[in-house]
């Protein structure tokens, strides 16, 4: 059965690729920049992901101090 899917799917990839026909789609001017805004958001999501977990890993190892107790001594 697991061999039948995978000609299966194999067929239907190269059939896929076969296909050459135009798409005949239109996307409009206000799509570009709502795509290109998607992908810079996600970015900068991620980055401050990671930015996060290592200031989380910095206080963790005690290495920096957390913002609340900077704001305490700043009193």
């Amino acid at each position: 059965m697991k061999k039948l899917l995978n000609i299966i799917l194999i067929i239907f990839l190269c059939l896929i690729l076969v296909n050459n026909q135009e798409a005949q789609a239109y996307i409009n001017p206000g799509s570009g920049s709502y795509i290109f805004q998607t992908i810079i958001g996600g970015i900068l999501g991620i980055i401050a992901l990671f930015k996060k977990l290592f200031m989380s890993l910095l206080n963790l190892f005690g290495i920096k101090k957390s913002s609340a107790e900077d704001e305490q001594e700043d009193e």
